[in-house]
């Protein structure tokens, strides 16, 4: 009985050994045990947000450009000299992206239906460019220069056509031809270009002002106001704060709509792919979710250090918050993502725990040899 109970205690200390070595080496992303609580009644329209991040997505060596793709069920950020391929939750990149050395990815985009990536930004010269990567090889397939830091781009809805946004121009690049098509100057420093309406004008993001880009003619304002800052959500969705409050449009050919809040403060925002909510970033570090049919605040979340911007994916169950460290914090939206969190997590530790004890085991039995 003696020999019976030490046995016992041998196992469970071994069992308890074991526990403690199956902690993961995370030399890129860490967990957080953040909101995991799940209420009993069902996702809706407008879903809660976690208050602390599921994970963090580490080891970037500047400020994370971000994109998803529903395609592939891929995150993929962007840096200094390179594009990681993350497949949540895992904590390590699946792979890695070289996009050349000090060429910063300030933007990127997957290309939907050709399994391709782009990135845009300055290069170490002081110009920049566009380039285009295929994702399973890492290759780089297409690739444009320009002679001054490139901002930002946009693809139209075929993907033939790029237009990307320099220091004081925006042009339009036909990818089939390999040539520009349209070249005009921005209306302010901070406006970026973007397709519009069916793709047929090219939207300023700070001014309103559009542009046809096939008769190189300037046409009249989207709305007769002051600076705005313009985001594109989708083809059929854009938003923008200006000094009067909160705008979406539906386009092409949709309604404007106003949404009576105040933002004051807010410096970044994304909303979600059917516009019915979004993710606000103020000066106070808080981040607040907004309920986008009645401007009403249904939960904020606090942060120590300010943000940089937000993201939020395509599936709306994931938000982005990057910081100019490099860090990106990984928020779960609604209850989808903590069952697959727990799944993945459970897996590998059951998968850690069946090595740690193999191996203590095999020890055991040699310390008895001897």
């Amino acid at each position: 009985m003696n020999g019976l109970f030490k046995y016992g205690v041998f196992v469970g200390m071994l069992v308890a050994v074991a526990y403690a070595a199956a902690s993961p080496d995370l030399p890129f992303a860490y967990p957080f045990h953040g909101d995991r609580t799940r209420g009993k009644k069902p996702v809706v329209a407008i879903p809660s947000i976690a208050l602390q991040p599921s994970q963090v997505l580490g080891g970037l060596h500047s400020t994370g450009a971000i994109d998803y793709s529903p395609e592939k069920g891929l995150t993929a950020t962007g840096e200094e000299g390179w594009i990681k391929l993350w497949q949540l939750p895992d904590e390590k990149p699946v792979s890695v992206v070289n996009i050349g050395e000090g060429f910063q990815a300030l933007q990127i985009r997957f290309l939907p239906g050709n399994g391709a990536i782009a990135a845009c930004g300055p290069t170490a010269d002081g110009k920049g460019g566009v380039r285009i990567f295929d994702v399973t090889s890492g290759k780089q397939v297409f690739q444009v220069e320009s002679q001054e830091p490139v901002l930002s781009m946009d693809f139209d809805q075929s993907g033939r056509y790029l237009t990307f946004t320099g220091t004081s121009h925006i042009e339009v690049w036909d990818r089939v031809e390999n040539q520009a098509v349209s070249i005009f100057p921005k209306d302010s420093r901070g406006s970026k270009g973007l397709f519009f309406m069916e793709d047929r004008y090219i939207l300023q993001s700070d001014t309103l002002s559009l542009y046809d880009w096939k008769s190189r003619k300037k046409a009249a304002a989207l709305m007769g106001m002051g600076p705005a800052d313009v985001k594109k959500i989708n083809g059929n969705l854009f938003a923008w704060i200006s000094a009067q409050g909160f705008h979406i449009l539906h386009s092409p050919y949709g309604k404007l709509e106003f949404i009576p809040f105040n933002t004051e403060g807010v410096y970044a925002f994304d909303l979600a792919p059917d516009g019915a909510w979004g993710l606000f970033l103020k000066e106070n570090n808080t981040m607040s979710l907004i309920d986008c049919t009645t401007g009403l605040t249904t939960k904020t979340v606090g942060f120590k250090f300010r943000p940089d911007a937000v993201f939020i994916d395509q599936s709306g169950a994931d938000a982005y918050v990057s910081y100019a460290s490099g860090n990106i914090e990984v928020f779960d939206v609604g209850n989808e993502n903590i069952f697959r969190d727990i799944k993945f997590h459970g897996r590998r530790f059951l998968i850690q725990l069946r090595n740690k004890v193999g191996a203590l085991a095999k020890n055991v039995q040699r310390g008895g040899e001897l």
